[in-house]
């Protein structure tokens, strides 16, 4: 029987292997770290959605750079910093200064809010229909297994969870078939972006 190896061995092996092309590698690492990266970020995070969106952006964000990974440290301490990092440009996004136009005042208190229209010009509908109409192409353009998840996830909005019952699929399977996806459809957008 051979010796098990310790985690950095393993860790190590396996960014070697997915830096050299095995999507098995990929998805061991993500299998193996999930978890913990899931649990560090429900310790800042109360929503659900917030918490598995940010696990799949770290882990992007991690794989994006895994040839800069120093195997002397281990690669959990690695992760857990990209996650703090992805974490704290996820709160830097949400703050916003907020004006309540709910508070209770007299008429002559109130003051006077001019607040523009978000909304797009006709000009500007166009545009954006085109881009769409452009990225259903793109999307289209995925195998069809990412394709579906691509579909499911982002335009039919089901969770995780639900897209697993739906393929009859392990979670953990969905959540690493939906990171390649989303790597591949960056890479079609990216070779089409001089189009923008």
């Amino acid at each position: 029987m051979a010796p098990k190896k310790n985690h950095k061995e393993r860790d190590t092996l396996l960014v070697e292997e997915a830096l050299a092309g095995s999507q098995k590698a990929y998805a061991d690492l993500m299998s193996l770290y999930w978890e913990q990266v899931e649990r560090f970020l429900s310790l800042k995070l109360s929503g659900r959605e917030d918490v598995e969106d940010l696990a799949i952006a770290t882990f992007s964000k991690a794989f994006d750079k895994l040839a800069s990974y120093n195997t002397s440290f281990a690669f959990s301490t690695w992760l857990l910093t990209i996650a703090s990092n992805t974490l704290i440009d996820f709160f830097r996004k949400k703050e916003q200064k907020t004006l309540s136009i709910d508070r209770d005042r007299s008429d002559d208190e109130r003051p006077v809010l001019n607040i523009a229209d978000a909304g797009l010009d006709p000009e500007g509908n166009l545009i954006r229909k085109q881009k769409n109409k452009e990225i259903s192409r793109m999307v289209h353009r995925l195998k069809p297994h990412y394709r579906e998840l691509i579909i499911l996830r982002y335009l039919d909005e089901l969770s995780y969870a639900e897209i697993a019952g739906k393929l009859n699929m392990p979670i953990g399977s969905v959540k690493a078939k939906l990171f390649r996806a989303r790597d591949l459809l960056m890479d079609i957008l990216k070779s089409n972006e001089n189009d923008y």
